[in-house]
């Protein structure tokens, strides 16, 4: 997903195979697949009456390369269209989603058996260690051993399976000498053929997963999907092969100072709780807000600290909201209160102010964000014997403060807010915080994440002292 390459070829609309356009494919991480035709797909009246009205229509647009590769373009839009008289006309298109391998008609065509993805640093976080170095001293002979992490089973999730494999690549280029890389995947097998979309999504979850247990984010970096069979000379077939090549946008984790080890390893995940991969599927569609905010705040670095403060305070709230039913009173008991609330507002209140007065009781019962702090750390403090020292009532109060200031700008709270330094690091201890709570969701033991955190130096600083680790 992340190389760039340019591409002549043939183009066409869907269906309209009649109307071939040369032209030119590029694609880089920055604009995406550019698509720059000399001609029109569209016959010379559409193109004419779509480039004075402006419209764009999302298309599915093929084509054949001169290496002669297919290629798919989906939702693509024209983006610059000039209709020279005299003269060519020519258009440019522009696409999220470019796949080289196959013609496919729409992202949710289940068409595809089977998918590999990797992201970064996938070797770390599956413990693949291919090289072994062993060197003997009286001879002076250095051996270097590569070996290719064979395909194995690693979760079932639902109704598809989820592999580890590793591919081999050497290298003898007069610049290198010679070379070999080993890289890793995860593979992706569902019961029967599934669609584009469906396994994009199942690639991000995993990715997703292997980001939380890393303590950063990891950027997906491919995605190659097995179609149908395809003909390849007489009488003979074969699955072909489609990378997916889109404009992901997400930073780069080596912009972030990495540990050694991650916080788990996808290996060591499952030891903890066999069925850690399905539980994280099934907990995605109700924590996916939460989960969200969590990524946004660890993978962008460029972000005003207190916005990333008010995201990651958000993002613990949002969390004790999906996983808990808590409310300040029993919800039946509370209706019969809200009613004489209703009633008893004055006579003299505005229409406004009274339609003010109704929308807030609808959500009275809800807790404060100061009463889903305190039952998240007495959660913590049950599970795990004791509270994490930073994990005090004063520092609740001061997430509250500053929460309450920078969404309200109320003057009172201005002295009682934290600073700079004070929000950079209480964010981070959120992330901690956050981490732990959804790692107890996947099945892991109190017992368990306690030693995963005193073996990683700044969640253990984070976790166990009031003070800045650094």
């Amino acid at each position: 997903m992340n190389d760039s390459f340019s591409e002549e070829g043939l183009w066409w609309l869907e269906g309209d195979d009649k109307n071939q356009v040369p032209g030119t494919l590029s694609f880089d991480l920055e604009d995406g697949p550019v698509l720059k035709l000399l001609g029109t797909l569209q016959d010379f009246v559409t193109a004419f009456n779509a480039s004075l009205s402006g419209d764009s229509e999302n298309l599915t647009i093929h084509g054949v390369t001169k290496k002669g590769k297919p290629v798919t373009l989906l939702r693509a839009f024209s983006t610059n269209r000039q209709m020279n008289m005299p003269g060519i006309a020519n258009e440019t298109w522009n696409s999220n989603m470019l796949l080289v391998g196959c013609h496919l008609s729409k992202s949710d065509d289940a068409i595809f058996s089977k998918s590999y993805l990797r992201f970064q640093e996938i070797e770390k976080w599956l413990e693949h260690n291919p090289f072994t170095f062993s060197f003997e001293t009286e001879s002076k002979v250095a051996t270097l051993r590569a070996e290719k992490p064979r395909e194995i089973y690693f979760a079932t999730v639902d109704d598809f399976e989820i592999t580890t494999v590793g591919n081999l690549y050497s290298n003898n280029d007069i610049d290198t000498r010679y070379s070999i890389e080993v890289l890793s995947q995860m593979g992706i097998r569902p019961t029967e053929a599934k669609s584009l979309d469906w396994h994009l999504n199942r690639a991000v979850r995993i990715q997703g997963l292997a980001s939380l247990c890393s303590g950063y984010h990891l950027p997906l970096l491919s995605l190659e999907l097995r179609g149908p069979d395809v003909e390849v000379g007489i009488g003979e077939t074969m699955t072909c092969e489609v990378h997916v090549y889109a404009r992901m946008q997400h930073p780069v984790a080596d912009k972030w100072r990495r540990h050694d080890k991650p916080i788990v390893s996808g290996p060591e995940l499952l030891r903890f709780n066999p069925d850690a991969a399905a539980v994280w599927f099934s907990e995605h569609e109700n924590l996916g807000s939460a989960l969200d905010l969590l990524f946004t705040i660890k993978g962008q670095r460029q972000m005003y600290t207190n916005v990333r403060f008010i995201l990651a305070v958000q993002a613990l709230e949002v969390f004790h909201r999906r996983t808990s039913a808590q409310t300040v009173m029993d919800q039946a008991n509370f209706e019969k209160v809200r009613e004489e609330l209703i009633a008893a507002i004055p006579d003299s209140a505005t229409k406004e102010m009274r339609e003010r007065l109704i929308q807030s009781y609808r959500f009275t019962n809800e807790p404060s964000l100061s009463q889903r702090l305190k039952s998240i750390a007495r959660t913590i403090k049950d599970e795990f014997g004791k509270l994490p020292p930073a994990l005090n009532k004063s520092f609740i109060k001061q997430l509250v403060d500053t929460r309450n200031y920078y969404t309200h700008f109320s003057p009172d709270l201005e002295e009682k807010k934290l600073d700079g330094s004070g929000m950079y690091w209480a964010s981070r201890r959120i992330i901690v915080l956050l981490t732990v709570l959804l790692l107890r969701r996947l099945g892991v033991s109190a017992d368990d994440i306690g030693g995963l955190i005193r073996r990683h130096r700044e969640f253990a600083q984070l976790w166990e002292s009031e003070n800045a680790p650094f």
